[in-house]
């Protein structure tokens, strides 16, 4: 305990005063005359005992008096913050969280208004010539400048709804970084104003010891939460009539159970699949809707389910894009060898209705043109130029397969293609005629092409193969394999695409391969598997910036713009050109959650979808007494006001100078001097 006033203590002397009149009685006797000794029998005698404990008590009582008197002059309080020296002039910063459990009710209306107000009423308190800074969710720029008085009542009066949500440390922290030009002249305060949810209260990360802060918990109405945490796909890749499974993760943070609520996926504005799920109080399920892509091009879906009041976190919203088409390429050279293993290629897709062939011949081939296709085969080839394989490489980072049937003759050529994508290295050749023995089954590569699992199955034979290092540190998955464990074929991601390495030729040599059961599924699922992976969805304030698909071809003289698909808003974002494509940027332009149109030339070329952020959905909140404690372990100077519903200027002079106890110290004084009256009056 600390007092404002330690001067006025001197008059503590004062209680000389009733201790003298105590030890000097200074009462008068007076003589009275009776005739008759019977009188004496009707005085009450008083023993000397009860006597000296009735002068004692009035003594105490008149002593504490004087001390309760001298006490409420001088002021005493309980400091709220660590002892630190006091600036004449001082920095107020006050943070209004304005994220969407901000939307919630107390006794006292939405919170928002409430903040809004108890922001205000900071302001108002405070002397003319403060200094101001606000901060939102939103970290607006214009926030980074000092306001007066008038000026921060007018940005309080604008401060809306926001979907961002931020650390109270990123609050705290820029604060003070902010506040290093001001050279302690000073002092710092921070008024947090806040639902203080638990993902966002991280007082172990503030840095500054210098900043007064201080916690207003708003305390919202009990509330119950239903909400669609993520959704995502089993297969990141999408094709016209795949059948598409959504996985939906709910999180109950309600105490009741739900039963049997509908969930529901819409794609292009119609109900695509309906399911009922069930979840405990508390908990948390996961779920899936199934559905067949029926038509091709962009896909905008919406997964939802119903609850209130909170209704930003019912949807989930996605989008994806279907090729109408695949287009492979295959490369050729004019050897015998490399134009037996182009037809059977070229028979195997011979009029395919959703795989489209080209055929380019090594010698006159057109580099540019690789990035249209979606699988290019390398058949037999014996050479490899360096700019052929610059080209490959960089297309296959941007999501192309590459297919490699190798030349046997020779491997030093092969080594220099493998060597350019990080794959295995080709060690030697194997010229005996094996079987080829294993098939890896589980694998989704190989999923739904047999009916059942035969050990003994009968495989084509291979007239001589390749081959290679074994490598632990490679991503290499291996789909078949030789008796003698060597690999007949393999694959391995390469960035955004893949490389899959067959170890032996595609020649008349191999025939047996070419008319197997196995060759039709194995080919034909490499060009269905080169289908890039898709991103379903972003979130607001996490995912800034998208790649334009290689297949979308953009003039970039024109220009890109985003549109709201729902609002019809559009605005222009920031275009880079890379080595693997155009990256736009949306810095802060998205602020609603829906699907996004991207238009080149006035022509859209991909959707986007983006949702809020679920962080915000989860809420368990700090109560007023955890905050405390956490504010008393931080070791900074950080303290509660528990006593937010009453106007800030009441509790301003507490906020500045800790909890005054003037006013019980009057109490207390009067209340020993009632009891004074009372000792002589009533005490006989």
């Amino acid at each position: 305990m600390n007092f404002l006033f330690p001067t006025f203590l001197f008059a503590l002397l004062a209680v000389a005063i009733p201790i003298i009149i105590h030890l000097f009685s200074f009462r008068r006797y007076k003589t009275v005359y009776f005739s008759n000794v019977g009188f004496l029998k009707n005085v009450k005698k008083e023993s000397q005992k009860k006597s000296k404990i009735k002068q004692l008590l009035i003594l105490l009582a008149r002593i504490l008096t004087i001390v309760f008197l001298v006490f409420a002059f001088a002021q005493p309080y309980i400091p709220n913050n660590q002892e630190v020296k006091r600036q004449t002039s001082q920095l107020v910063a006050v943070y209004v969280d304005n994220s969407f459990s901000m939307n919630a009710l107390s006794e006292q209306g939405q919170l928002l208004e409430v903040a809004r107000n108890k922001a205000l009423e900071i302001a108002l308190a405070y002397p003319p010539g403060t200094k101001f800074r606000l901060f939102t969710n939103d970290l607006e720029p214009k926030h980074q400048h000092i306001f007066n008085r008038e000026q921060f009542i007018r940005e309080v009066s604008g401060i809306h709804s926001s979907p961002n949500l931020v650390p109270l440390s990123l609050i705290y922290n820029r604060f003070s970084n902010q506040s290093q030009d001001d050279d302690g002249k000073s002092d710092k305060n921070l008024y947090f104003i806040s639902d203080f949810q638990r993902s966002i209260t991280d007082v172990e990360n503030f840095r500054d010891e210098n900043i007064f802060s201080y916690f207003l918990p708003l305390v919202p109405n009990e509330v119950a939460n239903l909400y669609i945490d993520s959704c995502w796909v089993e297969i990141p890749a999408h094709r016209l009539n795949q059948e598409e499974t959504i996985y939906v993760k709910i999180k109950n943070s309600s105490n009741q159970d739900y039963q049997n609520l509908p969930l529901r996926i819409f794609l292009n504005d119609s109900v695509k699949s309906i399911t009922n799920f069930s979840v405990a109080a508390q908990n948390e399920i996961t779920t899936s809707l199934i559905y067949t892509n029926n038509s091709a091009g962009s896909q905008q879906g919406k997964v939802e389910i119903t609850d209130y009041p909170f209704t930003y976190d019912n949807n989930w919203f996605l989008s994806y894009y279907v090729e109408p088409e695949l287009k492979a390429l295959a490369i050729y050279s004019d050897d015998t060898k490399s134009q037996e293993g182009l037809n059977y290629i070229a028979a195997l897709f011979n009029e395919d209705d959703y795989v489209q062939l080209d055929e380019m011949n090594v010698q006159n081939m057109q580099m540019s043109r690789l990035p249209e296709y979606n699988a290019i085969f390398l058949i037999n080839l014996n050479n490899f130029t360096s700019g052929f394989i610059n080209e490959l490489t960089t297309v296959a980072r941007n999501g192309v397969s590459v297919v490699l049937f190798p030349g046997l003759d020779d491997l030093i050529v092969n080594n220099n293609l493998l060597s350019r994508f990080n794959s295995k290295l080709i060690t030697g050749k194997d010229t005996t005629t094996q079987k080829i023995s294993g098939i890896d089954f589980d694998n989704k590569f190989y999923e739904d092409v047999f009916q059942k699992r035969e050990e003994n199955a009968i495989l084509p034979e291979i007239d001589g193969h390749l081959k290679f290092e074994e490598n632990i540190r490679s991503a290499a998955t291996r789909l078949l394999w030789f008796p003698n464990g060597d690999n007949a074929l393999f694959s391995e991601p390469v960035e955004n695409g893949k490389l899959w390495v067959f170890g032996f030729s595609l020649n008349s040599l191999n025939e047996a391969f070419a008319r197997d059961a196995l060759f039709v599924p194995t080919i034909y699922n490499i060009v269905l598997n080169s289908m890039p992976d898709q991103a379903i969805s972003y979130t607001i304030g996490e995912n800034n910036s998208y790649n334009i698909p290689r297949n979308k071809k953009i003039d970039l003289n024109s220009t890109i713009e985003i549109e709201n698909r729902n609002s019809g808003e559009k605005f222009i974002p920031e275009k880079t050109v890379t080595s693997v494509g155009t990256r736009i940027d949306f810095n802060d332009l998205i602020s609603d959650a829906g699907h996004y149109l991207i238009q080149n030339d006035g022509e859209t070329i991909s959707t986007i979808a983006f949702n809020y952020n679920r962080n915000e959905s989860d809420l368990r909140y700090f109560t007023p007494n955890e905050l405390e404690n956490l504010s008393e372990t931080s070791g900074l100077n950080t303290s509660v006001v528990k006593d937010v519903t009453s106007n800030f200027s009441d509790i301003f002079d507490e906020v500045q100078n800790g909890k005054q106890l003037w006013k019980w110290c009057i109490l207390l004084a009067l209340f020993f001097i009632v009891a004074e009256i009372l000792i002589i009056r009533f005490w006989k």
